[in-house]
């Protein structure tokens, strides 16, 4: 299968979008349809029955695109689209998602997403262990070709955004397990990008706050035109990055690409759900775990800093540990640890916990979801 990304030529693009420092985050409010409020039965998770997976055919680099990283970041940008879920499990996923106790409790908007369900780890507890299941983590390792671990931070694990139709909210309310069928194909799709035209974005140029992200195609978009992910290259182009079908899925380093949602049209539904995760490796990058987008008006924001502080910490404690067996597999030989070796290893975890310390300390309000000069960072905590 070729690759499906598209090169454009737009001109220049504006600089980053001056997102303010508060925005309108609020829960929609609840639709009653006369049904149950209770939750339905879901069956015990099977890798057997219930993934689908194959390896993506290409990962995408930064090398190939040009674009820069952190010395030890892996150089995967993102994949193309690969099955991950069968039939089976999108309508298990499906019917544990939309059922109106899970709505009521969860379907939030915000200025730059009208419609999405967040934080549902406490209420739709199949859908969480699906993504904390080893079978499914293997298979996003294998996906991303680097070892790699579910983040776990609250609102990170499954969050899902919708694609709103003329029914608005109510008509999310009305979505079930099975997925809405597709409509027929447009005679005429007019809505690619020519050489030199301007894109139309349905979402702002942003950043993501985690490391890597898994996105997954919970609708029917056979017929569905559109609705790709647009990568900036910083000279004035963009790559189309095509979307997953059902079932499929695509991983990306959102934190160190600037993207946008580009619309979909021709679909009854779009419903995508989006999984976090970091490097198993603890020497690997993670200055993508941030702090950008988390608003106080977050009312999770206390759980959210404090698993931010533990994961680092952790992180931390298990760089320490990785040096500590390679000291004491040296031990009684002889050799002294060169200065070559612990110097840039202090400085790194030096780095490490003045950016986790502003992060925390220096990230609100100024450069809530805005990228930050290496400068500022160097100036924090200066003397130390």
């Amino acid at each position: 299968m070729s690759t499906t990304t598209t090169m454009l030529s737009t001109g220049l693009l504006n600089a980053e979008d001056k997102l303010p420092s508060t925005m309108t985050i609020s829960p929609l409010s609840p639709v009653s349809d006369g049904t149950d409020d209770g939750l339905l039965p879901m069956p015990e998770f099977d890798p057997a029955i219930h993934l689908a997976f194959e390896p993506p055919t290409k990962r995408h680099t930064f090398s190939e695109y040009g674009l820069s990283k952190p010395d030890s970041c892996p150089d995967v940008c993102f994949t193309e689209p690969f099955p991950l879920f069968s039939e089976e499990c999108v309508r298990m996923l499906r019917r544990e998602l939309l059922q109106k106790k899970v709505l009521d409790k969860h379907l939030w908007s915000w200025d730059r997403a009208p419609c999405y369900i967040r934080a549902i780890e406490p209420t739709a507890k199949w859908i969480n262990n699906v993504w904390n299941h080893p079978a499914v983590t293997e298979c996003m390792s294998k996906a991303f070709g680097v070892p790699l671990k579910v983040l776990g931070r609250r609102g990170e694990v499954a969050h899902v955004n919708i694609q709103l139709g003329p029914e608005g909210v109510e008509g999310v309310y009305k979505l079930g397990e099975q997925p809405s069928a597709p409509l027929s194909p447009l005679l005429e799709d007019n809505s690619n990008n020519m050489q030199g035209e301007t894109p139309q974005f349905i979402d702002s140029w942003h950043r993501d706050s985690t490391q890597v992200v898994c996105v997954l195609m919970l609708s029917d978009t056979s017929t569905m035109v559109g609705g790709e992910t647009a990568i900036d290259l910083g000279d004035g182009r963009i790559v189309k990055a095509r979307g997953a079908r059902m079932g499929s899925a695509v991983m990306m380093q959102g934190c160190h690409l600037r993207h946008a949602a580009l619309p979909a049209k021709n679909s009854p539904e779009r419903i995508s759900m989006v999984t976090s995760y970091h490097f198993v490796d603890p020497d690997l990058d993670d200055s993508g775990t941030s702090l950008r987008s988390i608003s106080p008006q977050n009312m999770d924001v206390p759980v959210i800093n404090d698993h931010f502080l533990l994961q680092k910490l952790l992180k931390l404690r298990e760089r320490i540990d990785v040096m500590i067996d390679k000291v004491q597999q040296t031990q009684g030989s002889g050799t002294m640890a060169a200065r070559e070796t612990v110097e840039p290893w202090v400085v790194e975890q030096m780095k490490f916990l003045k950016l986790t310390s502003w992060e925390l300390c220096e990230r609100y309000p100024q450069w809530l979801y805005k990228d930050v000069p290496e400068e500022v960072k160097q100036k924090y905590l200066a003397n130390v």
